[in-house]
């Protein structure tokens, strides 16, 4: 009697043993073997059955291998670009389609989140349980509201991207759908203009179309059924398993890092700094585990691996920058174990790399400020050309405001006019990352600093106003390009008048502040208001203590160096 590889009886019935290419194993979350249900306790039909489901496998290998090693195209045609933009719309159907059924891993964590916020009875192990539903009624009202509330976000997206012709935002999203067909495609590719602006405008009607559905309008979809769900988080190649009822993936465990990570960032507002950095972080785990990386597969092994890889000579990496590495994809297993349940245990709990402590920075002498500040830039406000790279007025202004809010130098570079204002009658600079291009190191950051009495005597509020008369909403330093060009100018600077000490860097002077903010007998948590530091201690203390602007305005107001003798020199009405 005929057979084929891999036939199995378990119990009664048949099932087929498929073993991955190692080459493939990665795309599968490292998987080595799949064993499928047959069906059946008929031998001859087990067979039968068997040997067209290791044809199917066979074939998806090689599609498989294809988009793994992508022909390199020169051309996009005008009918490739049509294809691909058909691709773009089946991409957000697909997935809406998948949520509107009730299985978009993403959704339902978000659910989950959201439930975890209501008084809701938990299980004697902690976890929550969702209200169970019957398929055949569809989403909850809730999930309606959160599926519209998710597929807004999305569109609205999409829209501005659209609006200001972004067509990077789509870029990533085409190559994998080139991929899926065997191509790579790159920025050198001719005719990928044209064909991004099809893909962007058939994505975005897409996501026209899916709001109109969630208002109950009758949308002709086309043909949008394909064997796994398009992404829209994250544009990384993810498994295309042909699986049968039996042995289906559940939508648990079809979620990836990626799809943590997406949860992440929506569950509480990050910067924009923590977000590269995240990203950064879960591309070379993936680089160096190979990805998708699915939770449910990640390992402790796995860990180990990528630690020692990031400290490997090859990588260039510092200890302490293979040390954040690990921390942010630590972090979003964390989160799925801890906020998400998705996973019992966190694999990689406690795993870090050491880093040797290291001599911490130190205040500034009086003797070192009186050198610095007695320099002709100071004393008659001999600010740098526009071709040098201390942003003119920038160079007079950021070292003074330093010594007088304790503030980094990111946050004063950032500064636009409009964040010299007044808050309770007081004069304040807000530091925050509402502008185009500004950011913050952390949700402690954002805050509003009075501006010192001596900031105002040495003509801050009559730059900031002369500023302001010729661009309402431009940078209060229409001069510098940005906060890395001034951290070097600073320190280039400060050596070539003699203060070539290891820690009398820009960043020092928060040191200073808060180290006369302390003599001065300021409270912790005012100093923390004042420096933009994470406050410790209790919730309570966290929570229902709270600062007015007087108090943080007679705090600020503490800060005095009698060592310094600064004359009024910025000549009122000039920008120069």
């Amino acid at each position: 009697m005929p057979t084929v590889e891999g036939l199995l009886k378990r119990g009664s019935r048949y099932s087929l043993l498929v073993l991955i290419p190692k080459d493939l194993q990665a795309s599968y979350g490292g998987k080595t073997r799949v064993v499928k249900s047959l069906g059946t306790s008929d031998k001859t039909e087990a067979v039968r059955k068997g040997l067209r489901l290791k044809a199917e496998w066979l074939e998806e290998f090689e599609a498989k291998r294809k988009a793994l090693n992508p022909e390199s195209l020169e051309v996009i045609t005008p009918e490739l670009a049509q294809a691909l933009a058909e691709s773009a719309r089946k991409r957000v159907l697909k997935a809406d389609s998948i949520r509107r059924d009730g299985n978009d891993p993403a959704l339902n964590a978000l659910s989950r989140i959201a439930h975890s916020r209501l008084p809701f009875i938990k299980d004697s192990n902690g976890s929550i349980k969702l209200p169970q539903r019957d398929p055949l009624e569809g989403l909850t009202a809730p999930q309606m509201l959160s599926l519209e509330i998710l597929n807004n976000l999305q569109s609205e997206e999409s829209g501005q991207h659209l609006a200001r012709r972004n067509l990077l935002s789509v870029f990533p999203l085409l190559q994998e759908d080139a991929k899926a067909m065997g191509f790579s495609v790159s920025r050198e590719t001719q005719g990928l203009k044209e064909a991004l602006q099809s893909y962007l405008r058939s994505y975005r009607q897409a996501w026209i179309d899916v709001s109109r559905m969630d208002a109950g309008e009758l949308i002709d979809l086309g043909p949008i059924n394909s064997t796994e769900a398009p992404r829209l988080y994250d544009p990384s190649p993810t498994s295309c398993l042909k699986e049968d009822p039996e042995s289906a993936l559940t939508a648990s465990e079809k979620l990836t890092l990626r799809d943590i990570q997406a949860l992440w960032l929506k569950a509480e507002r990050k910067t924009h700094d923590t977000k590269q950095a995240s990203d950064r972080a879960l591309s070379l785990a993936e680089e160096c585990l190979g990805g998708p990386l699915y939770i449910h597969g990640v390992t402790r092994d796995q860990g180990n691996t990528f630690k020692a890889w990031l400290q490997e000579p090859a990588r260039g990496f510092g200890l302490k920058t293979a040390k954040n590495h690990l921390m942010y994809v630590n972090l979003l297993l964390r989160f799925a174990c801890v906020e998400l349940e998705e996973i019992p245990k966190n694999p990689w709990q406690g795993l870090a790399i050491e880093v040797p402590k290291t001599a911490t920075r130190r205040p500034w002498k009086d003797e070192e400020l009186h050198q610095l500040l007695s320099q002709s830039l100071f004393q008659a406000y001999e600010v740098p050309a526009q071709s040098r790279t201390g942003g003119g007025p920038a160079a007079y202004w950021l070292p003074i405001i330093g010594l007088y809010t304790g503030a980094r130098i990111g946050e004063l570079a950032q500064l636009l006019v409009s964040d010299i204002t007044e808050e309770d009658g007081v004069p304040v600079i807000r530091i925050t990352d509402e502008g185009e291009g500004q950011s913050v190191k952390t949700s402690a950051s954002l805050r509003s600093l009075p501006i010192h009495s001596e900031l105002i005597r040495l003509g801050l509020l009559d730059y900031a106003e002369d500023v302001r008369k010729q661009d309402p909403k431009g940078s209060l330093w229409p001069l510098l390009k940005n906060a890395n060009i001034a951290s070097a100018w600073f320190s280039k600077y400060r050596k070539s008048i003699g203060l070539e000490g290891r820690w009398l860097d820009f960043h020092s002077l928060r040191h200073t502040v808060r180290t006369r903010l302390y003599k001065a007998g300021v409270s912790e948590k005012v100093m923390d208001a004042i420096t933009g530091h994470e406050t410790g201690g209790s919730t309570g203390r966290k929570v229902y203590t709270h600062l007015d602007m007087e108090d943080l305005q007679q705090a600020v107001e503490q800060l005095s160096y009698d060592s310094i003798g600064l004359p009024r020199v910025y000549p009122s009405g000039k920008t120069k």
